[in-house]
């Protein structure tokens, strides 16, 4: 029963299958001659477009420049770099010393960090260790 079934089931799949690609081969041609369909048939021509080429036969996209774009002047960017010097002169002070402080800083917290794991981690005395001291 269960292999009757199944083979209902195979059957009923390929036909759901099958003849919506069957629809398909009317539309292809019977020989191996290509053909133009008719919707394509009717479609314009294809003409020119009237894009600029270059002399290569490339398209021109936009305008060509004629010559390359204004610089900055010299004295603009010296400016523009005093400027820039100068506001990162007032906006770090003296890295220096501001350096040396967080150096210390770190230290001076991983030293105590470091006596605090040596405690925690420190095994614990024992009841021999008690016992001779008592003596």
């Amino acid at each position: 029963m269960d292999m009757a079934m199944r083979a209902v089931r195979m059957t009923a799949m390929c036909v759901s299958l099958g003849l919506p690609l069957s629809a398909c081969q009317s539309f292809l041609p019977r020989d191996e001659t290509p053909t133009t369909l008719p919707p394509l048939a009717a479609a314009p021509g294809v003409a020119s477009s009237g894009q600029k080429l270059d002399e290569a036969g490339y398209p021109i996209i936009g305008r060509m420049p004629r010559a390359a774009r204004e610089q900055a002047a010299d004295d603009a960017v010296a400016q523009t770099q005093q400027r820039f010097s100068r506001a990162e002169s007032r906006s770090w002070g003296n890295p220096e010393a501001a350096y040396r402080r967080d150096v210390a800083e770190l230290e001076a917290l991983a030293a105590r960090q470091q006596a605090e794991a040596a405690r925690v981690l420190a095994p614990a005395p024992t009841a021999d260790a008690a016992s001779s001291r008592a003596q």
